[in-house]
């Protein structure tokens, strides 16, 4: 029951993550037809970003040979918040310079997306190369800063970040049903004509949704990084697993896709923890299998209608 109760504890952090990344996949795709290649690496530099604003003056944080952009260091939590907020203003510039000229087909943005992902990538290791940083965890993470609960072991790290990536998907859940700006969202993702036709700004609206998408995948990349370090490809598992997370709602529902990130996260530590000869690089290929018959036997998602054939 404890190595039970400790897997479900493991779960939550890379669930949060798993979660984020998932949200802010369905998010892009809902409002523009466009799967986002780019989001785990978009939170990958992210992390990068805050490195930068903790860290000041440093021989290896550099944005550009021999020039650092900060003279002091801030608070971690302060670095988080503006890494978050430089990506959100990231995001919202690709929608409109990149994403927006290309038009209403979805597969010339999805092939801007790789180039994103491609760009980043290259940025970043010719900046800052290929080795692992430390950035370490806005919340108390020494061996004493836990909860001990039937035999197992809550970190406060775990969850600090799980508390705040559910809040933060809380509030935008509140942002889209409560708020006029979440009321335009809806009207665009069901339909963006007759959005247009009743004085909805579509690309507005549009961008605004690759600004949050940006920054949610910021702050889960902010928060993961004090447990997976951060390097050029710290992103790529968990952007595997969320992507495979929102395909449970056909890209298109993010309450589906938020259930499927702590769902594949719980899935991932139990079968770590109880079947012996599968590692992590076993459950990526699980994750990835599970993607495929999805997209195969329900690509509209598990919850999508059936069409009535035969019915008028």
């Amino acid at each position: 029951m404890s190595l039970f109760l400790q897997r479900t504890f493991d779960s939550l952090a890379n669930g949060s993550a798993y979660a984020a990344l998932a949200v802010a996949i369905s998010m892009v795709f809902r409002s523009s037809g466009v799967l986002n290649l780019a989001q785990g690496q978009l939170a990958m530099f992210s992390t990068y970003i805050a490195l930068v604003l903790s860290t000041g003056p440093s021989p290896f944080v550099k944005f550009t040979s021999g020039t650092d952009i900060l003279g002091a260091p801030l608070p971690l939590w302060a670095a988080i918040a503006g890494a978050v907020l430089i990506s959100m203003l990231l995001g919202a510039l690709l929608e409109k310079v990149v994403i927006r000229p290309l038009g209403d087909d979805p597969i010339p943005a999805i092939g801007a997306s790789l180039g994103i992902y491609l760009l980043i990538d290259a940025f970043v290791r010719k900046h800052w190369g290929g080795y692992t940083m430390f950035l370490g965890s806005p919340f108390p993470d020494t061996v004493d800063d836990r909860f001990d609960i039937g035999g197992a072991r809550l970190w406060h790290d775990t969850l600090g970040i799980t508390i705040t990536m559910l809040l933060a998907l809380l509030m935008l859940a509140v942002l889209q049903k409560r708020t006029k700006v979440g009321l335009a969202f809806r009207a665009v993702t069901s339909n963006r004509q007759s959005s247009l036709l009743v004085g909805v700004r579509v690309s507005r609206v549009l961008m605004l949704g690759w600004a949050l998408a940006a920054g949610l995948g910021a702050l889960a990349g902010g928060l993961i990084a004090g447990q997976i370090n951060v390097r050029p490809d710290m992103m790529g598992r968990l952007l595997i697993f969320g992507l495979a997370a929102a395909t449970l709602g056909g890209l298109r529902s993010p309450i589906l896709a938020f259930v499927g990130g702590y769902l594949f996260a719980f899935l991932e530590t139990m079968l770590g923890g109880y079947v012996g000869f599968i590692d992590s690089q076993v459950t990526l290929v699980w994750a990835l299998l599970v993607l495929i018959i999805i997209l195969s036997v329900r690509p509209s998602g598990l919850l999508a209608k059936q069409p009535s054939w035969g019915k008028k």
